[in-house]
This record gives C-alpha cells, structure tokens and sequence, in this order.
C-alpha cells in the first residue's frame, strides 16, 4: 500500500507516484476576464534546516536575479484558512516583455520540508479588491483529512 506522501491527488483523482517522485505540480485557475489577476498554488521543498523566512530571503535573491526590473513593495504576515498556518506574502513587480507584471505570493509551509505558494499575478496594478480576493482565496483553504 502506498504511503500518503506518495499518492498524488488532484482534481480528476489520483495516481500512485514511484518512489522518490516529489509533487511539483501547479495549479492555474484564471478568469473568464483577461484582466482580471490569475492565481495559481504552486509546491516546494525547504532545504536541509531551512526556516520558512530564510527560503523566501533565497527565493526573492533569485527572483531579483532573474527577473528584469524587480521591484518588491511589501513583505508581511499572512495566515491560511482559519489560522492553519503562518506564513508571509510579498508583494512585487517585474518587467515581462517590457511590461509590468504585479503579483503577491502568499508562502506557508504545511510540513516540516513542503513549501505551499498561493500567487496571485496580473498586467495590471492590483487593486484593494484584488487583495481582498486573494486574502478570500487563502481563508478558503481547507486540508484533506
């Protein structure tokens, strides 16, 4: 039988992964508005002894590195579902084919070692309303039991 961290769950079911495989996978959810912000919940593994706040520190290096024109704004608490988790969000900017892009990444980790990132991304500047749906978006998070 195989063990929980091995089977891969999503929204058509569900597979039994070889052993070793980590789940990467990115979940994309978009509006029928092109302007509207995209959203997406992607997974990550901390690195040996890592703390949640230093593998942001060395996420936005690599952002900054690799990303023409970043700029972040704002880095603060944020919480998901009904206080599950503590984590942070950080808003920033870069340039995408000589245009801005504006997101905010919400980052909590469910275990000891996976990193779970809610972004919510979009060619506009993000709006209060925005930020309310995406604050919306991470209260709604319940875990499989």
């Amino acid at each position: 039988m195989p063990h929980p961290q091995d089977i891969c769950l999503f929204n058509e079911g569900h597979v039994n992964l070889p052993p070793g495989y980590q789940d990467r996978t990115v979940n994309i959810f978009t509006a029928p508005n092109a302007q509207a912000p995209a959203f997406n919940i992607s997974r990550d593994t901390l690195q040996e002894n890592e703390t949640l706040s230093a593998y942001i520190d060395r996420q936005l290096a690599l952002m900054k590195q690799h990303l023409k024109g970043w700029q972040q704004s704002t880095r603060e608490h944020a919480a998901l579902g009904d206080n599950l988790l503590e984590g942070e969000i950080v808003h920033a900017s870069y340039l995408r084919d000589n245009k801005r892009v504006w997101q905010q990444q919400a980052v909590f980790t469910p275990s000891d070692r996976d990193v779970l990132v809610f972004t919510m991304t979009s060619n506009t500047t993000l709006t209060p309303a925005d930020g309310t749906a995406l604050q919306t978006l991470l209260r709604s998070f319940h875990p499989h039991a």
